[in-house]
């Protein structure tokens, strides 16, 4: 999984990327990659992507696509405002563009919302924040990502990939009732994280 940090760099330094990556085949078939298009609001080019594609398939590895949707990271996995316009907006283009070039998008797990602006806890009202933020999650899922997606490209298929679970995160708007339905599969569960950091 190559995030939009290494997505967006590498192809200016494709050189010595090759020779690196020759040096991991030595040691591990790779059979599979994903791009990440997007993180931190920041989006691809059509250069990076298709730079980095076809450097992958010309070495007979597959080549999938990842969406990390988050605003920004570093300020407690900031995530967008699903009731904010613009934000939607935003939203839809990055999966539009991601879906162009693409069969296969995992969406990496900072699919959730944690905003409590003006906006959104008006459009909670009397609702439970879990309740709030799943039916939300549900409907962005719906018009924002599944929608669009297969308007552009029919063939994609769309992958939710959840953390490792903990009962809190459906106050995200993590909704296992419903949007392994929606989308064509589910992940979860394989990831190594630094032992000593809080996400085990």
């Amino acid at each position: 999984y190559f995030r939009y940090q290494e997505v967006h760099s590498t192809p200016t330094n494709l050189e010595r990327f090759a020779s690196q990556w020759a040096n991991v085949e030595k040691q591990l078939k790779v059979d599979k990659v994903y791009l990440e298009t997007t993180r931190n609001n920041q989006l691809a080019t059509e250069s990076d992507v298709t730079t980095l594609k076809k450097f992958f398939e010309s070495r007979g590895i597959k080549v999938s696509a990842g969406l990390g949707f988050t605003v920004n990271e570093s300020n407690g996995f900031q995530s967008f405002c699903y009731s904010n316009k613009e934000q939607r907006d935003r939203v839809r283009e990055m999966t539009e563009f991601t879906a162009k070039y693409f069969d296969e998008i995992i969406l990496d797990d900072f699919y959730f919302t944690n905003c409590k602006c003006d906006l959104c806890i008006a459009a909670k009202g009397d609702k439970s924040w879990t309740q709030f933020r799943t039916e939300q999650m549900d409907e962005v899922s719906k018009n924002l990502i599944i929608g669009p997606a297969k308007k552009i490209n029919p063939n994609v298929r769309i992958i939710i990939k959840y953390p490792n679970w903990y009962e809190s995160f459906q106050g995200l708007g993590y909704d296992l009732a419903v949007q392994p339905k929606l989308f064509d599969a589910i992940y979860t569960g394989t990831e190594t994280r630094n032992g000593e950091s809080g996400q085990r």
